[in-house]
């Protein structure tokens, strides 16, 4: 009886996806919605699905994306585009991964794209040198006709810009349109920005940045606007745990990113003031697993912003349906 019923679970999950019953529409779901740093059961680290109508993409690819994608019944070998905000190691801790099922799902002819800031080239590569032998191992013993060395890995695509306020299109086609922006360009790890237009809707999605008038002004009027948040006062918290324990180096980074990622006042405040229709915090730092810590990470933001805000979590999504002003939010996390 247990077989059975494993049996048509199973061929139930690998015969559908949720890309296929979802509204025409533009629809964001977080397959990550924490930082980089400590356990959050609720949050893994850094990763965005954007479906475009049938078009699946991810942006960011943290540690378990493929796990997470699985679980919200969209399909590894779906994914058409990995974009990257940054090359920080929260950012591509998973890539190797995505890549790989990518390649033996998506009966492809070509490896997957990713697109990313200067640099994205080694990274690929280095991935693509890390996985060679495992990809000969699979190319000799499974079936040549699901399996071909042409798609193999990634394609690296660098996006370059000529000045530091130039937009880049990646792509445009009648029904959707994919941008980029620089978020802090005179940084050593500059940061971009992406923004999806689909059918009257539209979502930008920051990567992990410090409040940027360069937010505020690509954001103007989209429907959704997905920005990384972090907490000041738990943060603060956390820092002096570290230093009171004599751990300086632990210190030492937790001081790094309090500099470098946004408060939910902050956020909040970029949302108001580019007349965003819907605010969703992602990258949430620290972990939110003490009864109240929710509470004390909001801040002021329901003050600020007006409009609604939602604390993500892993297999959030928020669905725009195509020329409407709908939005629709659930969790599609499946245990099976």
């Amino acid at each position: 009886m247990i077989e059975r019923v494993i049996q048509l679970a199973v061929g139930h999950r690998l015969a559908s996806s949720n890309a296929a019953y979802l509204p025409d529409g533009l629809h964001v779901a977080l397959c990550g919605a924490g930082s980089q740093f400590l356990v959050d059961p609720k949050r893994s680290e850094p990763c965005v699905l954007v479906l475009a109508g049938k078009q699946l993409f991810v942006i960011g690819a943290g540690n378990k994306s493929t796990q997470i994608i699985e679980s919200m019944n969209f399909g590894a070998g779906e994914v058409k585009a990995v974009f990257l905000t940054s090359l920080h190691s929260y950012q591509i801790n998973g890539l190797g991964q995505l890549l790989n099922w990518n390649w033996i799902l998506a009966k492809s002819d070509q490896p997957l794209p990713v697109i990313g800031p200067k640099g994205v080239a080694e990274v690929v590569a280095g991935l693509n040198q890390a996985y060679s032998l495992d990809s000969k191992y699979k190319l000799n013993t499974l079936n040549p006709n699901n399996l071909s060395q042409a798609s193999y890995g990634g394609r690296s695509i660098t996006i370059r810009f000529e000045k530091p306020d130039d937009i880049a299109t990646i792509s445009k086609t009648t029904d959707l349109e994919v941008l980029a922006f620089q978020v802090n360009a005179a940084s050593d790890a500059p940061s971009l920005g992406y923004i999806f237009r689909y059918k009257g809707r539209s979502a930008l999605i920051t990567g992990d940045v410090d409040k940027s008038a360069d937010i505020v002004r690509r954001a103007k009027n989209v429907d959704l606007l997905v920005h990384n948040a972090l907490s000041p006062v738990l943060m603060q918290a956390y820092l002096d745990g570290a230093v009171k324990s004599g751990l300086t180096h632990v210190s030492d980074l937790f001081s790094l990113i309090m500099t470098q990622h946004t408060s939910p006042d902050e956020a909040a405040q970029t949302a108001a003031q580019a007349s965003v229709k819907y605010l969703l915090l992602s990258g949430i730092t620290p972990p939110l697993q003490i009864p109240g810590a929710e509470g004390i990470f909001m801040g002021q933001a329901n003050q600020i912003y007006k409009g609604p805000i939602k604390i993500g979590a892993d297999g959030d999504v928020i669905s725009m349906p195509a020329h409407s002003d709908e939005f629709n939010t659930r969790n599609i996390i499946t245990r099976f």
